[in-house]
């Protein structure tokens, strides 16, 4: 043991964008050095500690969870003055300690930051127990006064710690061979002696190896936002931040034997272990409604009111007692009866607030008692769903009841079960983004100095499959151009290098989507927690952390499609119709909704708007809703690659035979035309051929999945023999078994899917009777999305509806549903905050709209509009209702400025006055001008609505594009990475940018055409060729090259083959070609000249010559026209 060292002090991942060290790496390390515990104390957080503890327990390494925390004078103070935050060092103990340490971090976030997470002595010393404290870095208490000569003080507030904490305190020093730490050792050391406190050495370790020094100053750089190159930055003094071996601690510390041993006194006085085997329920009232006693009775009493109301039908009312009796015997068994009832209450807080809910998510949609409890829509036995695939009584795990929530109404919720619970059992989970490796080549070449384009170069190399990027190694292996780049030059070489040994680190913290987290008890008793970006408390652990330490978890996710139909619904209930009855009582199987499901008109509908799902749609030929069922299923990845997707159709269609492996499976697989497309199909097939419970059934289904070789020897052999006892000729059972193992592997969750299609098939129902309001709400709930409302707007084309310009009697805040058409939302307006929409809307409401411009002027609050407001609504063509062309209200500007707001001025200063407001207030002459251009009123909207609605910039040059060769932004989305292509767009916006690492300009542009919307780069060289053309709404041809990765791509606008990159269509020259098929005498030349001259212009000429076997093709050279119909008229008559 005398030879061995332990590590106390040492920064992971975690000490986010500081340490640098990963825990599979550091305990393969730490076992190589022979080293038995290693300490991680990273700064201000616990981030990492329950994974670094389960880690360093797998490898046989004693796990000591520590923390360097920031010391404040006073923790409640939080002005500049009080700032000043000392580091220390703090391990933990025992379970005591733990929970005193997460306590402490806890507080740190949650009541003491400023800056940083700060506590103070008196909250440290309230809550020492269990805490073994180290005096600290070079930043701590102690030694900032020695370095300040203050050395008297350095002893006092050591003999301050001492006497609080006693054998629990230790002098640190550290081997860093810093100058300033090699002086301040020494002083250390005599007043550890002085006090007789013990001195322990660490080394402050943010990096492994002494060879990481460099990726680890390269992640500072990403932290602080500065180049390598620069001279004035954050960075460390020295490569010595490592984890050193013992003997090289021993030389650092200067060979102080004694401070090394007791490294190992205190990794033997800590012994953290985590024994929670029970799961920590939250607390339920005891009153009538919420209580487990009343269980039962609440789930009889939902059964009869849904056999009233005609959910249930009285005829199989035996069948569902009998379910209801079987799924409450297995609750209760598992003590689960609390846990539904948390979930039913807040379910029913967000009903009975008007926040919608889904109909249920995931396999929680097998279960009856769910469905009786509200906490989902779906009647499992009509549907024939199985609860043991939701809740299985031979694998005792915790539900898992995942709720959508309107995305507007889902904070609310938390909020509610915040404040029934309490604030301090309730949190939202945290999680961790990464620096994948497209990320890291990102961020490393920016603090390298790589410009855009080289880094570009990179990351264009790097693929993806199924949403999974390419590790870069797995790059430099399998992709040669990938590999001939970073070899061409070390400057890739050495952002390769660096970009492998910082792939994957934590880059930082932020809330996850849907994961809270209640609790019987205080959360940081167990969790430390944070203040995430909007203020919300966030566990300092993952989802994956909470639920090992026993904690329940409870997934609340904002669905926007649930925004849309609450939205839409509304607008038909202003109509005076019952919308909620109207779907109650609706055909799933409605032939109207099929109808426009295979029209391909699916922008909205629930999880079928992509190509690729319409493409499937259509060819399916869906007719009724376990269609629906059964797409949701299978448009995955598994069973299109596999080409299941494809046999089902075939086998729907009645192209292919439909056979089923024995007459007993017909029933089960009658649905799916013979193939097994649902989880739960494998399931009833073990019960029914093998005698297998459905709890069996359902080990089998996740050992077919999780397809371990023991697991699926032992599971095959119970299923042999199970068909065996039941006489199945054993070649048979072995053909159905490699079957179901064979499918196990696409076969998806029956329960999550019917659910799933419900939404589906609401929004398509809503979709096909009320298509303006539904059209409304979808674009009202994407309104600063201006693709996603570019192609709504075309979709609206195809189905017949007009959408308006905005108008300020007739548009919302978002869009509005009139009779066949739709009025743009004026919150779709840029510049008009929603404080101006607002006061507008009230204003037109209490009066009933505006007679006239001077009228709705002066009514305005000019506090709010502006001059950039009023110019938005005048170029959006909102007050085009008031009977002035846009051109003259503009050119009016300042002069209708002035008018804004006199009636409310009016109001203030003459509240006694003999004349009414409207003598008062003299109504201004107008200067009127002549109406602008299609093309600067189609640019205007673009500017302030992000779509042209009066005209597209395209239509003005129709007649010069239908004589050039070019593709739409829909073709070239089916083009391949790299290709070459041309299209005509017009620029919707264009952000100009400027390239930090040597002040070039280069521009991210947004283009649109007829059919699409695409996202364009154009780099420096090429900007400063063309920036006087790129201007928004501009008719131009774009060259350039795809930049495909999976669904996404962009187009990166580059010249080739001496073609420029950007051209203005108005300027492009069409030469004119002129056929002639006879004999041109010298008068028919002159005739030809003459016309040429009448008609000068732009348009090279080209004469085609074919007469009696002659063949030639002439330019007329110095000689241009006007390509005009007259022109063309007078060539006729000439020549013939």
């Amino acid at each position: 043991m005398k030879n061995d060292f332990v590590h106390l002090h040492l920064h992971s991942q975690y000490s986010l964008l500081d340490g640098a060290i990963k825990f599979d790496e550091l305990f393969d390390e730490v076992a190589r050095q022979g080293m038995s515990a290693v300490a991680l104390t990273d700064h201000g957080n616990l981030f990492g500690a329950y994974d670094f503890y389960k880690l360093g327990k797998k490898n046989n390494i004693k796990p000591i969870i520590g923390c360097e925390v920031y010391i404040t004078r006073d923790r409640t103070k939080k002005t500049p003055e009080n700032n000043k935050t000392h580091h220390l060092t703090v391990l933990c103990m025992n379970i005591k300690g733990y929970e005193n340490l997460c306590s402490l971090v806890s507080a740190g976030h949650l009541e003491g930051f400023y800056r940083k997470p700060r506590i103070d002595r008196e909250l440290l010393f309230e809550k020492s127990e269990g805490l073994i404290v180290l005096s600290g870095c070079l930043n701590s208490e102690v030694c900032h006064n020695i370095l300040k000569g203050k050395k008297d003080e350095a002893l006092r507030i050591a003999s301050e710690y001492k006497n609080a904490l006693g054998d629990r305190y230790f002098i640190e020093i550290q081997g860093t061979l810093l100058k300033e730490q090699i002086r301040v050792n020494s002083t250390l050391r005599e007043i550890a002696s002085k006090l007789k406190i013990p001195v322990v050495a660490t080394n402050d370790c943010h990096y492994l190896t002494k060879d990481c020094y460099h990726s680890h100053d390269a992640l500072l750089c990403i932290q602080t936002n500065s180049l390598v190159k620069e001279e004035k930055r954050f960075r460390f003094s020295g490569n010595e931040f490592y984890l050193k071996s013992r003997d090289e601690m021993l030389t650092a510390v200067d060979n102080y034997e004694e401070s090394l041993e007791n490294t190992l006194q205190i990794a033997e006085r800590c012994n953290l272990e985590f024994n929670q085997n029970d799961y920590r329920l939250p607390k339920i009232d005891n009153g009538k409604i919420l209580s487990n006693d009343n269980f039962k009775s609440l789930i009889d009493e939902s059964l009869d009111c849904k056999a009233r109301d005609g959910l249930i039908p009285n005829s199989n009312i035996m069948e569902y007692k009998k379910r209801i009796k079987h799924e409450l015997d297995i609750i209760s068994s598992m003590g689960f009866e609390g846990y539904f009832l948390v979930v039913s209450d807040f379910i029913k807080y967000a009903k009975s607030s008007n926040i919608p809910v889904g109909p249920g998510r995931g396999s929680a949609a097998g279960s009856l008692i769910a469905y009786l409890l509200d906490i989902t829509e779906v009647d499992p036995i009509k549907h024939g769903l199985i609860f043991e695939r939701f809740l299985n009584p031979e694998r005792i795990s915790m539900p898992d009841i995942d709720i959508d929530f309107c995305g507007e109404g889902r904070d609310e919720v938390i909020q509610y079960v915040t404040k029934k619970y309490g604030q301090d059992k309730v949190a939202q989970i945290g999680t961790f983004g990464t620096m994948s490796s497209k990320a890291v080549i990102k961020d490393v070449g920016r603090v390298l100095g790589f410009n855009f384009g080289d880094v570009n170069k990179i990351t264009n190399l790097i693929p993806s499959f199924r949403g999974k990027v390419y590790s870069l190694d797995e790059c430099y292996k399998k992709i040669k151009e990938f590999k001939t780049l970073i070899n061409s030059s070390p400057q890739f070489t050495e952002l390769y290098k660096l970009g492998l040994k910082l792939e994957n680190s934590v880059r930082h913290s932020s809330t996850h989507a849907a994961g809270v987290v209640i609790s019987d008890e205080s959360l940081d008793k167990m969790i430390p927690l944070y203040k995430g970006s909007r203020g919300e408390t966030v566990t300092q652990y993952d989802m994956n952390a909470v639920e090992d330490l026993g904690f329940v978890k409870f997934d609340f996710l904002g669905l926007k499609t649930l925004t849309v139909i609450k939205k839409a619904k509304e607008f038909i209930v202003n109509q005076g119709i019952e919308i909620e009855e109207l779907l109650k009582k609706s055909n799933l199987n409605d032939k109207k909704i099929f109808s426009l499901l295979s029209s391909g008109l699916t922008r909205g509908i629930f999880q079928i708007e992509s190509s690729g799902m319409k493409d499937v749609l259509q060819n399916l030929k869906a007719d009724k809703f376990d269609d629906l069922v059964a797409l949701l299923a299978l448009y995955r990845p598994g069973p299109l690659d596999s080409g299941m997707v494809e046999d089902y159709i075939l086998r729907k269609n009645g192209k292919r035979n439909v056979d089923y492996p024995m007459p007993e499976l017909k029933d089960i697989l009658k649905e799916t035309h013979g193939l097994f497309v649902y989880q739960e199909q494998i399931m009833q097939t073990a019960s029914i051929l093998a005698n297998f419970s459905l709890g069996d059934a359902d080990l089998l289904r996740r050992a077919m999945g999780k397809k371990k070789a023991s697991e699926m020897l032992a599971q095959k052999q119970k299923f042999m023999d199970g068909t065996k006892k039941n006489k199945i000729p054993e070649k048979i059972a072995l053909d159905i078994f490699n079957t179901m193992e064979k499918f196990a592997e696409y076969s998806f969750n029956k329960s999550h899917s019917t659910a799933y299609a419900y939404i589906t098939f609401q929004t398509a129902f809503l979709k096909a009777y009320f298509p303006c309001e539904f059209m409304s709400a979808l674009m009202s709930s994407e309104i600063n999305l201006s693709e996603k409302i570019v192609s709504n707007i075309r979709e609206c084309k195809e189905m017949g509806i007009k959408v308006l310009p905005p108008d300020i009697n007739e548009s919302g805040s978002g869009f509005t549903p009139l009779k066949q058409s739709i009025r743009f939302g004026l919150n779709a307006i840029k510049n008009i905050g929603t404080n101006i929409v607002s006061n507008i809307i009230k204003i037109r409401n209490d009066k009933g709209g505006f007679t006239n411009l001077f009228e709705f002027l002066s009514l305005m609050d000019s506090r709010k509009m502006n001059k950039k407001s009023l110019e938005s609504l005048i170029t959006s063509g909102a007050l085009d209702c008031f009977n002035y062309n846009r051109s003259t209200l503009f050119d009016n500007l300042d002069l209708l400025l002035s008018y804004v707001g006199q009636k409310s001025k009016a109001n203030d200063t003459n509240q006694e006055t003999l004349f009414s407001l409207e003598e008062t207030i003299t109504e201004p002459t107008l200067t009127i001008r002549d109406e602008w251009s299609d093309f600067e009123i189609s640019k205007r909207e673009i500017q302030t609505l992000g779509y042209s609605i009066k005209l597209k910039p395209l239509d003005i040059v129709k007649d010069k594009l239908s004589k050039i060769k070019f593709q739409t932004i829909d073709d070239i989305k089916k083009c391949t990475n790299k290709q070459i292509v041309t299209i005509a767009a017009f620029i919707t916006s264009i952000e100009v940018k400027t390239s930090k690492r040597n002040s070039s300009k280069y521009a991210l542009i947004n283009l649109e055409d007829s059919t699409n919307i695409i996202e364009a780069i154009i780099f420096s060289g090429e900007f400063e060729k063309h920036e006087s053309t790129l201007q928004v709404g501009a008719p131009i041809l774009i060259t350039g090259s795809i930049e495909r990765e999976e669904e996404n791509f962009k187009l990166i606008i580059n010249s080739y083959n001496d073609v420029d990159s950007v051209r203005l269509i108005s300027n492009i020259s069409i030469p004119v070609l002129i056929k002639i098929d006879r004999d041109l005498n010298k008068k028919d030349t002159e005739k030809l000249k003459n016309i040429f001259d009448k008609f000068p212009g732009n348009s090279p000429v080209e004469i085609f010559y074919k007469h009696n076997g002659l063949q030639a093709n002439i330019s007329i050279n110095g000689i241009t026209v006007d390509n005009s119909t007259e022109f063309q008229e007078e060539i006729k008559d000439a020549i013939g």
